[in-house]
């Protein structure tokens, strides 16, 4: 990976592979839900769909057209902490990406009439989630753990806050993050680092319409640290065929290594079918069809989590199970075997993944958002293979030490109170101060 700031702050990152036939164009801003107060909670989110609807020299059709000419691709998605715009193109349009992307960048019309279509599309997105279980569980289940930080609102906004937005916010919303010095380019693909260089000059070398020359542009409170993680159990009572289990511990991590054993941990806990959960739950008691470990990563915070969809009157012997394989873990480690296997499992993915330019493309991104610096394969390669049982087995103490568990579970509530507190009770050992229940 190669590396360039321009005169205004813009950072662009170039992987250079030029076995493929393809380019990969990520515009990351660094801006997401956790820069938003809870009167423009969900503009991040909105935002990314605004862009997609038209500058003033091209309209949504004109922008979809000229990519379909190409046969390319050009989509985005808003996380808590970064929204990405991104596109998949053949190399020789390097050209079309940077064009267009000045476009929606320097001079987005934000129509009054696109503003009130989209809002409607937000509308019926926001209660399509909340018609999926699965999905809105993981919403509520950060919630519980980020409590009142802006990290564990959910990225779409609430119903209420997308109906009251107005176009002035958008666009002063978008002026004060959309800037250069908050965003990274980052680029792979066949072409060469000059090449792009030179072609995103017309992005990097002057300042942007209507951006202030002030660099305060992260919104303070917003990036403050969320803390520790809130402990206890919840249960949301509601009429769904199966409960939602879920279980979070905090998983601080301090380097590149940490953050590649909890992916080892993941995938021996819930990374599949031959996952130590999937056996467990699925394969030998027949208890769920979906169960899997997730590790939910932010800048400056994480939380290992275990998921499973079961039976509501399953729900204690899941929780017991859940707690059993991390307590197990965390004294006897990874069995020497295992361990070899995930590695080596992990390697043969990311080697496959550099056949896509939009694998790599996101690959060195997340390298640059998180850790500052390249982490190319051969140095993934080191790290995965240095990773021993005694550095699973500290990590997982670690984690168990740092702070209690927190459980959200939405399906059928036992109709005995003394019932579902005592699942909490027994199976994670917490207080009774740290029981809690939704109405």
């Amino acid at each position: 990976m190669k590396k360039h700031v321009y005169p205004n702050g813009l950072t662009l990152i170039v992987d250079e592979a030029p076995q493929l036939m393809s380019v990969a164009i990520g515009a990351w801003v660094k801006t997401g839900t956790r820069n938003e107060d809870l009167d423009s909670w969900g503009l991040s989110h909105f935002l990314e769909h605004m862009l997609f609807k038209g500058s003033k020299k091209r309209g949504a059709m004109e922008i979809s057209k000229a990519v379909d000419r190409v046969g390319g691709d050009f989509n985005a998605f808003t996380t808590r902490e970064h929204t990405c715009f991104h596109f998949y193109l053949p190399a020789k349009e390097l050209d079309l990406g940077v064009e267009l992307l000045k476009e929606i960048l320097f001079r987005p019309l934000f129509a009054a009439k696109e503003i009130e279509k989209e809002r409607q599309v937000i509308l019926q997105e926001i209660a399509m989630v909340k018609e999926s279980p699965e999905e809105d569980s993981f919403d509520r289940f950060i919630e519980k753990c980020f409590g009142k930080h802006s990290l564990g609102r959910n990225i779409l906004g609430s119903a209420e806050s997308i109906s009251r937005l107005t176009r002035k916010e958008i666009f002063d919303f978008f002026h004060r993050h959309y800037r250069p010095e908050n965003m990274v380019i980052a680029l792979s693909g066949a072409l060469k680092f000059e090449r792009a260089r030179r072609a995103f000059s017309v992005l990097g070398d002057h300042a942007w319409p209507n951006r202030t020359e002030s660099r305060e542009i992260q919104a303070r409170w917003g990036m403050d640290p969320p803390g520790a993680t809130v402990p206890g159990f919840w249960w949301m009572n509601s009429d769904t065929e199966q409960a939602h289990v879920l279980m979070g511990i905090p998983a601080p991590v301090q380097s590149s290594k940490d953050r590649m054993t909890a992916t080892i941990i993941q995938q021996y806990l819930g990374g599949g079918m031959s996952s130590v959960l999937f056996d467990q739950i699925r394969e030998k008691k027949g208890w769920a069809y979906s169960v899997y470990a997730n590790a939910i990563e932010f800048l400056d915070a994480s939380i290992f989590t275990l998921y499973a969809g079961v039976k509501s009157e399953r729900v204690a012997d899941t929780l017991a199970v859940f707690r059993k394989e991390l307590t197990k873990l965390a004294k006897q480690g990874i069995p020497p075997s295992e361990l070899k296997r995930i590695q080596e499992s992990l390697i043969c993915s990311f080697e496959l993944s550099m056949e896509s330019s939009e694998s790599r493309m996101m690959a060195i991104s997340h390298s640059e958002l998180f850790f500052k610096k390249d982490l190319s394969f051969r140095e993934y390669v080191k790290i995965v293979r240095s990773i021993r049982g005694s550095n699973v087995q500290r990590l997982i103490e670690r984690w168990l030490k740092s702070g209690l568990p927190t459980v959200y579970v939405l399906g059928k509530k036992p109709k005995k109170p003394a019932l579902w507190k005592s699942v909490a009770s027994e199976s994670l050992k917490l207080t009774h101060q740290e029981v809690q229940t939704d109405r």
